[in-house]
C-alpha cells in the first residue's frame, strides 16, 4: 500500500475520501498536503507527512465566470487573458517565418536557465493516415503535424517561437520528463511516440518504438518506479498501457535507454465496477510489441478503457481520465490497485457558486500542481477547464468561446511562476470562429490572481545534441 495512504488509514481516514481528497485538492483541509510533504520540504505544507490544518487551496474561493472579456473568454473575477498564437500567423512579429500551427492540443511548460520558460504545443494536424495507414499515407505526401514551441523570457515577454518536431502526423499530447524534453504520440491507429527537445536546436526528434503503435494520447512518467504511463483514443476499445524499464536499462537520476522498455497494457480483473465501488486488484500483462498496431493484437483478457486520455503521476499514484464515462482513475502503485474516484453517476454539480453551470464533461487532457490540485479540459463538454474539488463538485476556471460540436479546450499547462496557464482552443479562430480541421487553434494566457506550486523540469537538448 501507499505509505501515505496507509498513513491517512491508520489516522481513521475514510480511503475513497482521502483519495477524492488527494487528488482535488480545494478544501478547508485537502489530503493532498500530505502528499507534498512526503516530498518536498515546504515550510508552508508542514513536514514528516504531518498534514497542515491551515492549508486551504486558493482555487476553493474563486467566484462564478463573468462575462466574456475582450478575447470572448470567460473567467473569475481577478483572472485575466492574452492571446499568444493563432493559427497561421507568426506569434514573433520580428520571427515573420515561423506561423503557428494549426489544430493545437497537448502542451507543457518547462523552465529554462534564464529564469523563463517555454511552453511546447502539438499539432494534430489530419491527413490521409486517419484512413490509410500511416507508411501508405506517408507515401502521399509529407506530414503536417510535429510540435511547436513558445519561449518566454522572466517577465512573461514572448520572445521567441519555433517548431521543435516536424514529419510527423495528428499529433495528439504527450508528457514533460524529468530530464526536461518532451515525448509526443500520433492519434492514428498504427501511431508512433516521439522524443523531442523544447529548446530551439535542442537536436532531432526520436522515434520510440517500445510504447507501441496505437493511437497514444498523454504520457505519464514514474522515474521512482521506471516506468512510463500512456494512453489511448481511437477504437472504443481503448487499452491503458505502461512502458517499464530496468535497473539496467535505467539508472537512477538518469534518462532511460527507450530500446530497453517492454510494453504492458493493463488488467482489472474483477472488472471496472468493482473498481468503481473501491480499491481493486491489478495485473499488469505484457502486451505484443512486434509493430503490428494495438487493435490489431489486443489481449483478450486486457481491460478496455474506452477513450483514456489524461494521465497525470505524483507521489505513487498515477491518475488517468475516461472520456466515454467521465471517470476519474487512480491506480496506487504500491498496493497494485486501482479505483475510480470520480464517477459523475454518484451526482455532481457544476459549480458549487452558480447553479447554472453544467457538470463537468468530456474529460480529456490534465494537469496538476504539488498540492494535488488538479486541472481538466473538456472535449465535447461546455468548453472549459476546470478543477475538481472534494466535495467531488466542479468549479470552472475557465470557458473559450466557441461551440464544442466543433472545437474542444485543449493543451492545459501551468508555467513555472504558477500563476499563468496556457490553453488552446483547437479548431477555432478568434472569438470562437469555427473552423475545419486544418484551419484553426488559438493558444492563450491567463493570469491567475494568486500562486499554486508546481516544479517542472529544466528545458534540455536531446542527448545526441548535447
Amino acid at each position: 500500500m501507499n505509505p501515505i495512504l496507509e498513513n491517512a488509514l491508520e489516522r481513521g481516514l475514510d480511503r475513497r475520501r482521502f483519495l477524492q481528497n488527494m487528488l482535488f485538492c480545494a478544501g478547508s483541509v485537502p489530503a493532498a498536503s500530505w502528499l507534498t510533504a512526503c516530498g518536498t520540504s515546504s515550510p508552508a505544507r508542514g513536514v514528516s507527512g504531518v498534514m497542515d490544518p491551515e492549508f486551504r487551496s486558493q482555487f476553493a474561493d474563486i467566484g462564478p465566470l463573468q462575462a466574456a472579456n475582450a478575447d470572448g473568454i470567460q473567467l473569475p473575477e481577478g483572472f485575466s487573458s492574452r492571446v499568444v498564437a493563432v493559427n497561421r500567423q507568426p506569434p514573433i512579429a520580428s520571427n515573420p517565418g515561423y506561423l503557428w500551427h494549426t489544430d493545437p492540443d497537448g502542451g507543457a511548460c518547462f523552465r529554462t536557465d534564464d529564469g523563463g520558460w517555454i511552453y511546447v504545443s502539438n499539432a494534430e494536424v489530419r491527413d490521409a493516415s486517419v484512413a490509410l495507414s500511416r507508411e501508405a499515407a506517408e507515401l502521399l505526401g509529407g506530414f503536417r503535424g510535429g510540435v511547436g514551441a513558445l519561449r518566454f523570457d522572466a517577465d512573461g515577454n514572448l520572445v521567441d517561437a519555433y517548431a521543435i518536431q516536424t514529419g510527423t502526423t495528428t499529433n495528439c499530447s504527450g508528457g514533460a520528463t524529468p530530464w526536461g524534453t518532451w515525448i509526443n504520440g500520433e492519434e492514428i491507429r498504427d501511431g508512433f511516440m516521439f522524443e523531442c527537445s523544447p529548446l530551439r536546436d535542442g537536436g532531432e526528434a526520436v522515434r520510440l518504438d517500445r510504447f507501441g503503435r496505437k493511437a497514444h494520447e498523454m504520457v505519464a512518467v514514474d522515474a521512482d518506479g521506471r516506468a512510463i504511463y500512456h494512453t489511448e483514443d481511437v477504437t472504443g476499445d481503448d487499452r491503458f498501457y505502461r512502458t517499464i524499464f530496468s535497473e539496467a536499462a535505467w539508472p537512477n537520476g538518469s534518462r532511460p535507454d527507450m530500446d530497453q522498455g517492454i510494453l504492458q497494457v493493463l488488467q482489472v480483473p474483477a472488472g471496472l465496477e468493482a473498481a468503481r465501488a473501491g480499491p481493486t486488484p491489478v495485473n499488469w500483462l505484457n502486451a505484443v510489441d512486434d509493430g503490428t498496431p494495438q487493435p490489431e493484437v489486443y489481449l483478450e483478457e486486457s481491460t478496455i478503457f474506452a477513450g483514456n486520455e489524461g494521465v497525470y503521476y505524483l507521489n505513487g499514484f498515477v491518475f488517468f481520465t475516461t472520456k466515454s464515462d467521465d471517470n476519474i482513475w487512480a491506480l496506487d502503485l504500491s498496493a497494485g490497485t486501482i479505483e475510480s474516484i470520480y464517477n459523475p453517476a454518484d451526482g455532481v454539480i457544476g459549480s458549487p457558486v452558480d447553479e447554472s453551470e453544467p457538470a463537468l464533461a468530456g474529460v480529456d487532457n490534465i494537469t496538476m500542481t504539488l498540492d494535488g490540485e488538479m486541472l481538466v479540459v473538456e472535449d465535447g463538454g461546455d468548453m472549459r477547464c476546470m478543477v475538481l474539488l472534494p466535495d467531488r463538485t466542479t468549479i470552472p476556471l475557465l470557458r473559450l468561446p466557441g461551440s464544442p460540436d466543433v472545437t474542444e479546450v485543449t493543451g492545459v499547462a501551468i508555467a513555472p511562476t504558477g500563476d499563468r496557464l496556457y490553453v488552446s482552443s483547437q479548431r477555432a479562430g478568434l472569438q470562437g470562429t469555427p473552423a475545419a480541421f486544418g484551419l484553426g487553434g488559438v493558444t492563450y494566457e491567463i493570469t491567475l490572481p494568486f500562486r499554486v506550486r508546481v516544479n517542472l523540469p529544466l528545458a534540455q537538448p536531446m542527448p545526441s545534441a548535447g
